[in-house]
């Protein structure tokens, strides 16, 4: 696989990436990024990499990419192929093609779903993982639960709106419940929740439990004043629970570890 640069956008180039003939599109800042682990972001349902421009922004000299999986963004948005295999192999196939070695992942939502079977899978390959407001496991809602989430806004835009309608649509109709929760005991590297202190948070308390039951060395960071979407309303509180995790891996990394 290889990788096309293209003109600069906000905080990082444009870059293409081809899987298996789908051409994903990425914001890569090109840092080299030596003293720090670098971070990939994964955006969740609807969103694009261009809305994390900003975070970049706020990663110092860390190399950071930001990906608009399959149907996003600048992104193809194929007839079929939503399935959760699908996308973990679009975020495998960005982090090869651009050489990103050990990346921290930095995910959102759904988003959440990917970055956590990608660290499954390739365990060995991941420095860091930060769930934002998600559990683990990957879901397929039932289809009146689909037609709501739909027409649901973020940041105004109704999600119908943000993404092709077909590709909308079969990301939720591909999908399969996933539990994921067994599983995240062979996770040996830091693992980071991030929730909303609000009632449409999704990691609950009974969930944040779960995650602790799970996972015994997670750590958790509650917004207070955070929904669902934890950074919109005050990115700043979002950058106090998401940069001290980032940065104990590179202090961990500069000891050797």
């Amino acid at each position: 696989m290889t990788a096309t640069v293209t003109e600069p956008r906000g905080a990082g180039a444009s870059v293409f990436v081809s899987n298996g003939g789908v051409r994903l599109h990425a914001l890569d800042n090109g840092l080299p990024g030596a003293a720090a682990p670098p971070v990939v972001v994964v955006p969740g349902m609807g969103e694009s990499a261009a809305e994390y421009g900003w975070l970049l922004d706020q990663l110092g000299e860390r190399r950071a990419v930001v990906v608009d999986l399959r149907g996003r963004g600048g992104s193809d948005a194929p007839a079929s192929g939503y399935t959760w295999e699908d996308h973990i192999s679009d975020l495998g196939a960005v982090i090869s093609a651009l050489e990103v070695e050990r990346p921290v992942l930095v995910a959102f939502s759904r988003g959440s779903s990917y970055a956590l079977g990608y660290a499954l899978e390739h365990p060995e390959r991941v420095r860091g993982l930060v769930v934002g407001d998600y559990g683990a496991r990957h879901v397929r809602p039932p289809d009146a639960v689909v037609e709501r989430q739909l027409r649901a806004e973020i940041r105004g835009v109704p999600m119908i709106d943000r993404m092709a309608e077909h590709a909308a649509r079969a990301v939720f109709a591909e999908s399969r419940d996933v539990p994921l929760w067994d599983r995240l005991s062979g996770l040996s590297f830091p693992v980071l929740v991030i929730r909303g202190g609000r009632r449409s948070t999704v990691v609950t308390d009974q969930v944040a439990d779960q995650w602790r039951r799970a996972l015994p060395t997670v750590e958790i960071a509650t917004i207070p004043g955070a929904g669902h979407d934890l950074w919109s309303g005050d990115p700043d509180v979002y950058l106090a629970a998401l940069l001290p995790f980032l940065n104990r891996l590179t202090d961990v990394g500069r000891d050797g570890a």
